[in-house]
């Protein structure tokens, strides 16, 4: 069975995708199949889906495409194990990242015939985008020196070392506490009775 097919009910090896074709097509051609965990031979493999898929311009209008589209997208990404990117989606579908960008915004070019798809599209983006940032945090959790500077230089997170809880009053004499609390000042020897 191919890497990226599903077994029909009679059996038969079928493609859900035509992207997943192309993803076998092009790890059949590698030297070395496993090379495809690489990062860098994983983004020729989206380089290779978008000559040969060749998206039409008028998904760009339709965010329930380009949502399919990031669903297969991430699929293979989880399961080459790579990380997803905006930057890298939108190598795929053949836009410019800043354009994704403009979308996430809710910017619409003037002839969008429809003022509720920034909205949706927006919506949308957002949801990659918070799909990204999982990634990035999980890569960091586990320690992924690489994970820890892209959630701090992408996603603004910081490096906080556990404050030490410090009992103030251990640090002060006994006359700053005891100028502090001045009818309690008085020990039981300093007092003459009062009979």
């Amino acid at each position: 069975m191919k890497d990226n097919t599903v077994a029909a009910y009679n059996g038969v090896e079928i493609y859900t995708d035509n992207m997943l074709y192309f993803a076998d097509e092009y790890i059949s051609t590698l030297k070395n199949p496993d090379d495809i965990y690489t990062s860098s031979v994983f983004t020729g493999l989206i380089k290779y889906i978008r000559r040969n898929v060749k998206f039409d311009k008028s998904i760009y209008d339709d965010i329930d495409i380009l949502n399919n589209i990031w669903e297969v997208y991430t699929e293979l990404v989880y399961k080459y194990m790579q990380k997803p990117t905006i930057e890298e989606f939108s190598l795929l579908i053949g836009v410019h990242r800043d354009t994704i960008y403009s979308w996430l915004n809710g910017e619409t070019r003037k002839d969008d015939y429809s003022a509720e798809l920034g909205t949706s599209r927006s919506d949308t983006i957002k949801k990659w985008q918070d799909e990204c940032r999982l990634g990035r945090y999980k890569s960091a959790a586990s320690g992924n020196v690489g994970g820890i500077f892209l959630c701090k230089a992408v996603d603004g997170m910081v490096e906080t070392a556990p404050v030490p809880v410090v009992n103030q009053e251990q640090h002060r004499t006994a006359e700053q506490i005891a100028a502090d609390y001045p009818a309690q000042a008085a020990l039981p020897g300093d007092v003459e009775p009062d009979f």
